[in-house]
């Protein structure tokens, strides 16, 4: 899916409807969405809008979570290892001019355009 610009859309677009049926049918509150900005760019506050949303006691650890010393297998190892950053937030619009499929598929989705 992720080579396939076309494709990676309507999988966008189908999830989005997932999500929107996910709203319609279950009670209020049953499921909590966080947005990807929203929690680079405020993490605590997002951090602990998760964790009372669990049920969960705070713990400031929840924000240092690039200090574990646990053994990381994902490609994304070094990621892992720094706090978490938002300068990759827009950086889609480096590409922008290649991104004509993928914007088609998401139709009205798509984010506004330079």
């Amino acid at each position: 899916h992720s080579y396939d610009l076309t494709e990676l859309g309507r999988y966008y677009r189908a999830y989005a409807s997932l999500m929107d049926h996910w709203r319609e049918v279950l009670p209020a509150g049953a499921m909590l969405e966080v947005q990807y900005e929203e929690l680079v760019t405020d993490n605590e506050a997002q951090a602990r809008r998760l964790i009372d949303y669990c049920g969960l006691e705070w713990d400031d650890a929840c924000l240092e979570s690039h200090k574990t010393d646990r053994s990381i297998r994902t490609a994304s190892v070094t990621q892992v290892r720094q706090p978490i950053y938002d300068t990759s937030l827009e950086r889609w619009r480096h590409y922008e001019a290649f991104l004509d499929p993928l914007f088609d598929a998401l139709g009205d989705l798509a984010p506004k355009r330079s």
